[in-house]
Order: C-alpha cells, then structure tokens, then sequence
C-alpha cells in the first residue's frame, strides 16, 4: 500500500513537472514577439534518490530543476560594441546628411551669389558713373554678405539641433541607467533563492542594449550577479546599485553649444570626454565636420572682405570719398561669416563706391574712371583662403563636407550590415520558433495526459486493494 501511495505522490511531482514545460512554452509562445525575450527552456530531472526495492532501484519520477534562458554568451559579448559603433556611426550620418547649406546644387546659394557679386562688379566697370549699376553693386554685395550670413545660420542651427538631440538622449540615459541599478538589485534578491529571474535579466538586457546604442558603455558582470557599465572613456554609469547622472552645461570655448558631464552617486560632477554610441556619433558631427565647415566658412568671409577691403579703401568714388571699407566685419576671423554685412555709408549712398583709382586728374572719378574698379575686380581670382580664390575656396569648403557626409554614410552602411548580422545570429540563437514551441507544448501535454493515467492506475490499484481488506 504505501509503494501505491509513493506512486501517486510521485505522479503528483510529475504532473507539476509537465505542468512547468507546458507553462514555459506558454509563455515562450506569447512572448515570440516581445522585444528583447530570450527564449526559455523548463530542464527536469529524475527526482533523487531512487528507492531501493527488493534486490533494484526504482525511480522516482521527475522534477522541474530550473527554468533557463537560452542566450549564446559568445555572441552576447559581442553585441553591446558592435550596437554602440551602429548607433554612432548611424547618428554621424544622419546629423551631416541633414545639413543643406552647403549643398551645391541648390538654387540661390552661396556659389551662386558669389558669382552675381562679380557679375555686377564687371557690369559696373563698363560705366561706372551709372547709378543703376552702382546700385546693383550694392545690391549683389548686400546680398553676398546676407548669404555668408544666412549660410552660417544654416550651419550653427544644424550645430544646435544637435544640442538638442544631446539634451533629450541624456534624459533617457539617466532613466535607463537607474533602471538597471534598480534591476542589479531585483535580480540579487530574486537570485538569492538559487534560481534565475528570467523576466528580469531580460528587463535588464533590454536596458543595457538601449545604453550601449545611446553611450558605447561596455557591460562588466560581476560575481553577485550585477552588471556594471563603464562608459568609453572608463567613467562608470552603473556601478552595482548605484548610477552616475548624465547632465550638460554650456561650453562659451565652444560658442555655448552644449558639453555633456557626469555626476557620480555622491554628487561629484567632471566634464569628461569620449562619449560613444548615438551621444558620440552626435558630437562628432556637431564638433567635427560641421564646425569645420562653420570655421572653414569664416575663414573664406574674412579672406573675401579682406581683400576686397584692402582694395575698395585705396580707391575713390564720385563724391570723391576714399578709405571706406565695401565690408563691415567683425573685430576677427573667428565669426566672420555671421558678422560680414554692407558698409552702411556705401549701402545708404552708392556714390561712395570705390571705383575710381584718384581723386583728381585724368584718372580721377569723373565718369569712365573704372581703374579702381578693376582691380576689384581682380580679387576674384587673388588667393584670400588657404591659397584659394574665394570660388575655388568654396568649392573646397562644400566638397570637404560633402565627403565627410559620404565616408559618414558608408561607415554607418558598414556597420549597420554588422550590426543586422549580430542581431540576426541573436534571434537565431535566443528568439521564440512558434513551430518548435507547439510541438514543446504537444510533448508536454502527451506527457501530462500519460503521467495522469500513471496516478489513475495507482489509484485503481489501491481501490482493489482496499476492497481487498474488506
């Protein structure tokens, strides 16, 4: 009687067994489709000891031994540098492909405003004294310096929605890193019991991939079962329980664009660099390509106004006036572009235009005196940027950073592929196969419906014993 009673006890086991396979496929099925769910796996094992029966061991059934996650750690070492690098490169790209300043193709550009700057010069030294010329001079040359302006605005705003990305991506870091110092602690607690929180280590998964595409950190597990993130730079984000904040302050070295710093858990704040991931990606854009182009574009308006300055003060105009600048501009090449504007004399009266080469004589500024003129002319083909006339410096400006935005591209394309191929592998290895987790969940229910005849049996075996004794 008692062997009968050990069967249905162990039938009962059992059924909890088949019970916990049929439960985890359950779950694996509904969550095919939940993003960051590794797939997982019910092992059981034959209960122990056996008993030992007459001269033979006789088992005693199963057991569920634990529910496991099935993650492939090799690959998942890989993933969180090679998701920082995708998200880097990818916001790089995305940051310079947006910027249409400088795009040479477009209508009423800089290049073009260039050339109607000269066209109107030449157009004016057919008849200098013409007031319909001189006007359109001023004109062009309110225009030119307009566009240098416009063209600067163009790129500081690019620099600026940058700023703003930054600002609202530091938001997510701070929540995301707290979150998974909140889940180091979850997880010890839920772990101390011996078995795996498998719900939570996803949670947590799911958080360290979103910061490892945001900031490039690199995951360190530890022995108590913790994740520690260490940024680039080796600054720590999470440090077991505990989060640094992400934060930003203005930078006046950098024209008040933003600098990222970082507050440790007892409040130390230190501006730091090396920043990877989407944050990375989004400085390098902001304080590499788009701030050359921003120098490159004050060097090319403080070359241009300077030259033609130099020229424009040596000359005389229909009033007789000398000394004055074509070009108002700031007190440095640094901001040129965004302060470059029309003299406010020459702009207010056109006569003051420069284009005669003297005051007085047969050169003087009498109507046909165009010497000046010419020679402003001139500085159309004089080296004023890097050895480069202003067109020709120009043309260089707009193709350093159109190639720039291309190796950007081909970098992010490259390692996107990378990225798609990891993540593809990862899915191979840890997603949900609806197909497989039917025929999991079959097994199971074959295996419950066999163990429950096991305890019908037993149980019919002790009914006839029972009436037996009676």
């Amino acid at each position: 009687m008692s062997d009968l009673l050990a069967i249905l006890n162990q039938g009962a086991t059992s059924l909890a067994a088949q019970q916990a396979l049929a439960s985890t496929s359950s779950n694996n099925i509904q969550n095919a489709n939940t993003p960051g769910y590794a797939r997982q796996t019910a092992v059981l094992e034959a209960t122990l000891p056996a008993d030992y029966v007459g001269n033979a061991w006789i088992g005693r059934g199963a057991q569920l031994q634990t529910v496991t996650q099935v993650r492939d750690r090799f690959l998942e070492a890989q993933i969180p540098a090679q998701l920082g690098l995708s998200a880097q490169s990818a916001a790089t790209s995305s940051q310079l492909g947006a910027v249409s300043a400088l795009d040479p193709a477009a209508a009423g550009g800089l290049g073009d405003v260039l050339n109607d700057f000269y066209a109107a010069l030449r157009a004016m030294a057919q008849n200098p004294s013409d007031p319909g010329t001189r006007q359109a001079v001023v004109s062009a040359t309110r225009a030119l310096a307009t566009s240098f302006q416009t063209t600067r605005a163009g790129l500081e705003a690019a620099r600026s929605g940058a700023d703003a990305e930054l600002a609202g991506s530091v938001t997510e870091v701070n929540a995301l890193a707290k979150q998974v110092a909140d889940l180091n602690g979850q997880i010890r607690t839920a772990s101390a019991g011996g078995a795996q929180p498998n719900d939570l280590l996803d949670a947590r998964q799911k958080a360290v991939d979103r910061l490892a595409e945001l900031t490039g950190v690199s995951p360190v597990p530890t022995s108590s079962g913790d994740v520690s993130l260490f940024l680039p730079g080796g600054a720590a984000l999470v440090s077991g329980l505990s989060a640094s904040t992400l934060g930003t302050q203005v930078d006046t070295a950098n024209a008040g664009h933003l600098r990222l710093t970082l507050a440790g858990p007892a409040g130390s704040v230190q501006a730091f660099t090396g920043m990877g991931g989407q944050l990375g990606g989004t400085l390098a854009a902001r304080d590499g390509a788009l701030q050359g182009a921003v120098d490159g574009l004050d060097a090319l308006a403080w070359g241009l106004g300077s030259a033609v300055n130099a020229v424009h003060q040596a000359g005389f105009g229909l009033d007789g006036t000398t000394g004055d600048p074509l070009f108002s501009m700031g007190p440095a090449q640094a901001g040129a572009a965004g302060a470059i504007a029309i003299n406010a004399a020459v702009l207010a009266d056109p006569r003051r235009l420069a284009a005669a080469g003297a005051a007085t004589g047969p050169t003087s500024s009498a109507p046909g005196d165009a010497t000046n003129l010419q020679r402003l002319v001139a500085t159309e083909q004089a080296a004023v940027s890097g050895g480069l006339s202003a067109a020709d410096g120009l043309a260089k400006l707009t193709s350093d950073f159109g190639s720039a935005a291309s190796a950007a591209s081909a970098v992010a394309a490259h390692d996107k592929a990378m990225h798609d191929n990891l993540l593809t592998m990862r899915d191979a290895a840890s997603g949900v196969s609806i197909d497989d987790e039917l025929i999991a969940l079959q097994k199971a229910q074959r295996g419950y419906q066999a163990v429950s005849r096991v305890i019908q049996t037993a149980s019919d075996m002790l009914d006839t014993l029972m009436s037996l004794k009676t």
